[in-house]
């Protein structure tokens, strides 16, 4: 099958076990319902709506080292990693509607696997960066980006549910943008590695047309031929 540049894929992601609190699994319903698929197609894109993952529930998903539901959200991102690279292989755009930030983790793995040379901007008041050793909450939603970093590898015990994830991106790879709370865990993270970040107080005192502009030359940069 010939798919256009401009071919759009809409996939729904309704999952809440990444954080204690339900009603975020309504989110592809809400924004099915709120007009997406017309908006995107009014912009003369061509839209296909793959509907909703189902997750099977784990049984027995006890905690491991703090770490919340592991086997439930570890099997949910191997799924959703397996659909996305399908999607995008296929020669879609994804647009990927949520669920819990824990979906990061198979959404980003998911277009890596098409795209090895990912880049990743991490649009969020909050860096998702913490590991199992230092996250407060032990709620995975606020994890993803560690199990994507390869630095922090070592940092990562092996998690029931995940055996499948292996790193992909470097510290290098990825740019915040819009950070205003952050743990001291995160804090340490983002200052050993270097990770390129902008504030709230970034965006204001910047414009975040600014901000963008340096973000993505920060990206470009890694391939000089690029950035000329």
């Amino acid at each position: 099958m010939n798919i256009q540049a401009e071919s759009v894929a809409v996939l729904g992601a309704p999952f809440c076990r990444g954080q204690k609190r339900g009603g975020v699994e309504q989110g592809p319903k809400v924004i099915r319902d709120a007009g997406l698929v017309e908006r995107l197609s009014s912009l003369d894109y061509s839209v296909h709506d793959f509907g909703d993952l189902n997750f099977p529930p784990v049984e027995k998903d006890e905690p491991y080292m703090g770490v919340k539901f592991p086997r439930t959200v570890g099997a949910a991102n191997k799924m959703l990693s397996g659909a996305v690279s399908r999607a995008v292989g296929a020669g879609h755009r994804l647009v990927l509607l949520g669920g819990d930030h824990s979906l990061a983790i198979g959404s980003v793995s998911g277009h890596a696997r098409q795209c090895p040379d990912l880049c990743l901007i991490w649009v969020d008041a909050h860096a998702d960066i913490n590991t199992p050793m230092c996250s407060p909450s032990g709620n995975l939603h606020g994890q993803p980006v560690a199990f994507m970093l390869k630095e922090l590898q070592d940092k990562m015990p092996s998690i029931p549910g995940f055996s499948w994830m292996k790193p992909f991106l470097s510290s290098r790879d990825l740019v915040y943008v819009g950070l205003r709370d952050v743990d001291p865990g995160e804090h340490l993270i983002l200052k050993n590695l270097g990770i390129q970040y902008f504030t709230m107080r970034d965006i204001d005192r910047l414009g975040i047309q600014r901000v963008m502009e340096v973000a993505l030359d920060h990206l470009l940069g890694r391939y000089p031929s690029l950035s000329e």
